[in-house]
C-alpha cells in the first residue's frame, strides 16, 4: 500500500458522498468519488483503490451488486458498506460479500475516521501477511528445486561411470578402427563424425556434471564459425528430411569468450524446438551468423546491452509461431507448450542462462502462423583461440616397451585398451578383477612398469589396490581411471601416490600421452621419450639469461632443446624455462630443468640461428598443470616427431 491511501466514495446523494469527502479529505488520502454505482465498479477495477466507502440502497446497481461484481483477481481493495437500515441481517450479508466493516447512517466524522484507519490497518496487515506467505512459498519452490537439482546431481554421478565406460569403448574401437582404414577409404569419413560426437558427448557429460556440482564452466576464447558449424553437421542426420537448412555463416571472424559444449547446447535446444514447431509437414530452419556493431541507441534497443562489437547469431523457423500473450514467459523454468512427454520447458531456460552468463543476450520475435527468430548477442574478443584438436595419427603416438598391468571390471573397456597398447609397443597384462590383479601383481611385483587402473570397481576400489601394490612397490607409477567421482581430484590423487588421473571416456591419444608422461620421470635421458620438431617463431625464455633470443628447437614430454648464445654457468646446470609461442603469448612457465647436453657450434646440428649452441634439457617435477600445457603446446604448435 502506499503511504498515501486512496479511497472511493461512492452514494447516490451528493450530499452525503460530499460530507464523507470533507471528513477524509485531508493530506492523509487522497479522495475520489461518484454518484453511480456501475461507475464505482468500472474505477474499482481501473484505479485499484485501497478503501472503498460504499452506500447499499442505489439504484440500477446495489452495493451488495457491487460486492459480487467485483474481480478480486483484479481488485484487493477494503469496502466499508454504509447503510440508512439497522438490519443485523444486512450486517452479516455485507461481511459475507467480502465487507471489511459496517456503518450505519448517520454516523459522528469521529466514528468515521476511526472505522477508516480501522479498516485500512487490517489491510495492510492481510497486505504483509500475504507478501509473508508468497516469501514462504517462494523459499519452499526454491528448495524443491534445489532437491531436485541435488537429485538430478545424485543421478547423474551414479549413471556417469557407466555411461563414460560405454562411451570409452565406442571412441576407442572407432579409433582403432581408423588406425587400421587408408585415408581414402569411403567409410574413414563416418567414423570420423562417430569419433567427433564421441567427443562432444564427452564434454557434454562432463557440463552435465559440472552443472550438478555447481562447478564454474570451461570458458575460453572460441570461434563461433566453426563451432556452429560443427553443430549443424552433427544435427542434420537428426533433424526430419522434411525440413530444409539455409545456412549462412559470415566469413569475418567471430571470436567470444565461452564454453563451446555449452554453445553445443544452445543449438541443440534451438534446433530442436525449430523443428518440433515445423512438425508435421516441415519448413525452413535458417542459421545465420554475423558481426554487428551496437552504438549508444541499438544497445539501449537490445536488452540494455553495452555498446560494442557482438556477433548475432539468429536461429529462425517457419513453424506454428508463439502466442503473443506468453512470449515473455517462453525463458521461464519449467515453462512449456508442448504436449507431455515432449519437452520438459527447461530448455529455453537453459539457454538463456548460458546466453547470459556469457555476456550475451537473447532475445525472441514470433508472428503467430509464420516464423519464430531468436536472436543472440555474444561479445566479440581480439583474442587467441587455441587450436581445436584434430583427428588423431596414430604414427605420431608415443609409445614404449614397458609392461602395463590393466585393471578395469569392464571386460570390453579392457580388451580395447589392451590393442591400444600392444599396437604402441608395450606388453600388457590385463585383469577384470581387482582382488586378482592384485594377487598376480604381488606373485611378481618387479614383472610390471606401471598399473592402470579404474576407480569403482566391485570389492577392492582403485584406491585400494594402488594403495596394496604400493606396499610391496613403493615406485611403481599408477594411472586412475574414473567416470565420476567427487572424492578423488587431481591434487589428492598425487598424495595417494598416484601419478594421473584421467577422467573417462579414455582416447588413444590421451591414454598413450598420459602413460608416457608418468613412465618420462623414469628416463635418465630425454632421448628416451618421442620428441617433436617445432617451427621457427617458439621460442625459450631462460631465468638465469632472461634477456636472450634462444630458439625452441624441439620438445617432448620429459624435455626439450634449444639453441642459444649464452655463457655456460659452471656447477649450475639447472634452470627454470618458460615457453613462448609465435604469437607472444608465455604458453608455460617455470619449468624446471637440468642441461643434458650442449652441442657447440659446427656439431653438424642444424639450428634456426646459425653459429649458436644446441642445449637439450630435461624436465624435473612437472606440476600436473604444466605437464597440460606441454601436452597442448606439442599438440598446437609442432610438426613432424623426430626419431
Amino acid at each position: 500500500m502506499e503511504n498515501c491511501p486512496r479511497i472511493l466514495i461512492c452514494d447516490d446523494e451528493p450530499l452525503m458522498t460530499a460530507s464523507i469527502k470533507a471528513v477524509l479529505d485531508s493530506d492523509h488520502y487522497r479522495v475520489q468519488t461518484t454518484n453511480s454505482s456501475r461507475h464505482a465498479l468500472t474505477l474499482i477495477h481501473a484505479e485499484s483503490p485501497d478503501l472503498v466507502i460504499l452506500d447499499v440502497m442505489m439504484p440500477g446497481m446495489t452495493g451488495f451488486e457491487v460486492l459480487d461484481a467485483v474481480d478480486r483477481e483484479r481488485c484487493n481493495a477494503a469496502f466499508i458498506i454504509v447503510t440508512g437500515e439497522a438490519s443485523v441481517d444486512s450486517a452479516i450479508q455485507a461481511i459475507r460479500k467480502g465487507a471489511s466493516d459496517y456503518l450505519r447512517k448517520p454516523f459522528e466524522p469521529e466514528e468515521l475516521l476511526i472505522r477508516v484507519e480501522k479498516v485500512l490497518k487490517q489491510r495492510q496487515m492481510q497486505h504483509e501477511h500475504m507478501c509473508v506467505q508468497a516469501e514462504n512459498r517462494q523459499l519452499e519452490n526454491q528448495l524443491r528445486q534445489s532437491q531436485k537439482m541435488e537429485a538430478i546431481g545424485t543421478l547423474a554421478g551414479g549413471i556417469a561411470h557407466d555411461f563414460n565406460n560405454v562411451l570409452s569403448i565406442i571412441l576407442g574401437n572407432t579409433e582403432l578402427a581408423l588406425a587400421d582404414m587408408p585415408g581414402e577409404h569411403a567409410n574413414r569419413h563416418n567414423l570420423e563424425r562417430i569419433l567427433t560426437a564421441s567427443l562432444r558427448a564427452r564434454e557434454m557429460i562432463q557440463q552435465l556434471l559440472s552443472f550438478s556440482r555447481k562447478e564454474e564452466s570451461g570458458r575460453k576464447p572460441i570461434r563461433l564459425n566453426s563451432v556452429i558449424a560443427e553443430s549443424l553437421k552433427l544435427m542434420r542426420a537428426s533433424l526430419p528430411t522434411n525440413i530444409s537448412i539455409e545456412c549462412d555463416i559470415c566469413n569475418t571472424i567471430c571470436t567470444t569468450i565461452a564454453d563451446a559444449t555449452q554453445i553445443h547446447q544452445v543449438m541443440l535446444n534451438l534446433c530442436t524446438n525449430a523443428a518440433h514447431a515445423m512438425e508435421p509437414n516441415g519448413g525452413v530452419l535458417t542459421i545465420r551468423l554475423e558481426p554487428v556493431t551496437l552504438d549508444g541507441d541499438t544497445a539501449t534497443d537490445s536488452d540494455c546491452l553495452a555498446s560494442g562489437r557482438y556477433a548475432r547469431l539468429v536461429v529462425a523457423d517457419t513453424g506454428h509461431g508463439i502466442e503473443t500473450d506468453i512470449i515473455d514467459r517462453i525463458f521461464d523454468p519449467y515453462f512449456t507448450t508442448k504436449e507431455t512427454g515432449k519437452g520438459t520447458g527447461m530448455g529455453l531456460s537453459v539457454v538463456h542462462g548460458i546466453i547470459k552468463s556469457s555476456g550475451g543476450v537473447i532475445r525472441a520475435f514470433s508472428h503467430p502462423g509464420r516464423y519464430t527468430e531468436f536472436h543472440l548477442y555474444l561479445p566479440v574478443v581480439d583474442m587467441v583461440v587455441d587450436a581445436e584438436p584434430t583427428i588423431f595419427d596414430q604414427q605420431h603416438l608415443p609409445g614404449g616397451h614397458e609392461h602395463i598391468l590393466i585393471v578395469d571390471d569392464e571386460e570390453m573397456l579392457v580388451e580395447m585398451m589392451r590393442q591400444v597398447l600392444e599396437q604402441l609397443g608395450y606388453t600388457v597384462s590385463t585383469h577384470t578383477d581387482s582382488s586378482a590383479s592384485l594377487d598376480a601383481f604381488l606373485s611378481n611385483p618387479q614383472r610390471y612398469d606401471l598399473l592402470i587402473t579404474d576407480m569403482t570397481m566391485p570389492g577392492m576400489t582403485g584406491t585400494d589396490l594402488a594403495k596394496a601394490v604400493k606396499v610391496a612397490r613403493a615406485d611403481l607409477p599408477v594411472i586412475l581411471c574414473t567416470g565420476f567421482n567427487e572424492q578423488i581430484s587431481q591434487e589428492n590423487a598425487q598424495s595417494l601416490g598416484i601419478q594421473a588421473l584421467i577422467m573417462k571416456p579414455v582416447g588413444m591419444q590421451q591414454l598413450a600421452e598420459t602413460i608416457r608422461t608418468v613412465l618420462a620421470p623414469l628416463s635418465p635421458e630425454r632421448r628416451k621419450t618421442p620428441r617433436f620438431a617445432v617451427p621457427e617463431g617458439s621460442y625459450v625464455i631462460s631465468h638465469t639469461h632472461p634477456y636472450e633470443r634462444c630458439s625452441l628447437v624441439d620438445i617432448g614430454m620429459s624435455g626439450l632443446a634449444f639453441s642459444h648464445e649464452m655463457e655456460s654457468v659452471p656447477g649450475k646446470p639447472s634452470d627454470q624455462l618458460a615457453i613462448m609461442t609465435p604469437d607472444g603469448e608465455i604458453f608455460v612457465n617455470g619449468l624446471h630443468c637440468r642441461t643434458v647436453s650442449e652441442l657447440p657450434p659446427g656439431s653438424g646440428i642444424t639450428l634456426p640461428d646459425t653459429g649458436q649452441t644446441r642445449r637439450g634439457v630435461s624436465f624435473e617435477n612437472l606440476t600436473i598443470l604444466q605437464t597440460e600445457l606441454i601436452n597442448q603446446f606439442i599438440h598446437n604448435h609442432t610438426s613432424e616427431m623426430l626419431h
